[in-house]
């Protein structure tokens, strides 16, 4: 396993306590953590835990990579690809992030911690923490997709429906920890989490090379921001082009398009979205995910509910892929960009297939 010093995304000061608990910078500024391999390899961290003897694995990474060769006719793009995150262990990007966290968390003796999620990271945190004997608390909205509170009871933890916005299960979350004095490993907010991530954009230089634009659906951002790490750590020692990272999300929620392109947005919890892989109102990473994509020359974009179904159903069948419906408000991206003549016809783009559509069938 790579070593990880932990410093402060606003100061830039190392932190003295590097443990999986770890968040909040301990310097004084209290802004939150990322991520800087010590040794410096730029490797992906994945494969550093796949040749650790001491490290365990699912079987997370290395999902495939396909041409969408109807939607891309249909779009006038000669090299539109999907890399297929839902077969992941558990169905979803979240199993690298996961990963990494989890067996962190296994060395450093942790008997059991809270996680608070929309579904996915609850499953997957909940697969591999039953993996590694770790008891897990993990927190959910009760409109919570049936397929990952199964999921989450399956796999040994124990689950915390709670009512009302996403945002009231990060509550629960971290009222529970602090009264319980057990350690809450949120993958929200774990530097470790989206260091993970990073493993995506090792795998997409060494399949396709050089791509042109990358769009994601986009809540809490750790896929994006950990992509954009990747990338960055693999033209230190590569001449690799850093590809546009765009942020697609759904115009009932859309915090980060509001900050990214200046515009008023305010929430409402009256307003429903089938966005619910992505339903952040309040993402903590915020600045960062605007940051990253401003660096990367991408942009933020938001789609109604009808417009990502439209897409939904199209990628189903025109492409046979179930995806869930939080992954379509992407392609709704797409084609805006596309008709702005952003996106090129003979630019590379792709485009993660998130997760799965059963995780939502009920």
């Amino acid at each position: 396993m790579q070593s990880y010093s932990l410093k402060c995304y606003k100061c830039k000061q190392v932190q003295e306590d590097n443990s999986i608990s770890r968040i909040y910078c301990e310097k004084g500024c209290n802004e939150l953590l990322v991520c800087e391999d010590i040794s410096k390899n730029c490797i992906d961290p994945l494969d550093s835990l796949k040749n650790d003897k001491e490290s365990f694995t699912l079987g997370e990474g290395n999902t495939p990579i396909i041409p969408l060769k109807k939607i891309g006719i249909k779009l006038g793009l000669n090299n539109l690809f999907a890399k297929l995150e839902f077969m992941s262990p558990t169905g979803s990007f979240k199993d690298r992030g996961s990963s990494l966290v989890i067996n962190i968390a296994k060395k450093e003796k942790v008997s059991e911690f809270v996680e608070d999620s929309s579904g996915n990271a609850g499953a997957s945190l909940s697969a591999y923490a039953g993996a590694s004997n770790i008891k897990a608390h993990i927190f959910v909205p009760d409109t919570a997709g049936q397929g990952k509170l199964d999921q989450i009871s399956i796999f040994g933890a124990k689950l915390h429906k709670i009512s009302g916005p996403r945002e009231n299960s990060t509550v629960a979350a971290k009222e529970f920890s602090k009264k319980n004095n057990i350690p809450y490993l949120s993958h929200n907010l774990s530097p470790y989490f989206s260091e993970g991530m990073k493993s995506f954009a090792y795998e997409i230089y060494s399949d396709l090379g050089d791509v042109d634009h990358i769009i994601f659906p986009t809540g809490n951002g750790s896929l994006l921001l950990g992509t954009w790490r990747g990338f960055f750590d693999i033209s230190k020692s590569k001449k690799c082009y850093l590809p546009k990272l765009h942020a697609a999300q759904s115009k009932a929620i859309e915090p980060i398009v509001a900050e990214h392109n200046q515009t008023k947005w305010t929430f409402d919890a009256t307003i429903p979205t089938v966005a619910s892989g992505i339903s952040v109102s309040n993402p903590p990473r915020l600045y960062e995910i605007v940051e990253a994509v401003k660096n990367s020359n991408g942009t933020s974009t938001s789609s109604s509910d009808q417009d990502a179904l439209k897409w939904h159903e199209l990628l189903a069948k025109e492409e046979g892929i179930f995806s869930e419906k939080t992954c379509a408000f992407s392609f709704s991206s797409l084609e805006k960009l596309v008709n702005e003549n952003i996106i090129k016809k003979d630019e590379t783009v792709l485009i993660p297939i998130t997760g799965s559509g059963l995780k939502e069938s009920n």
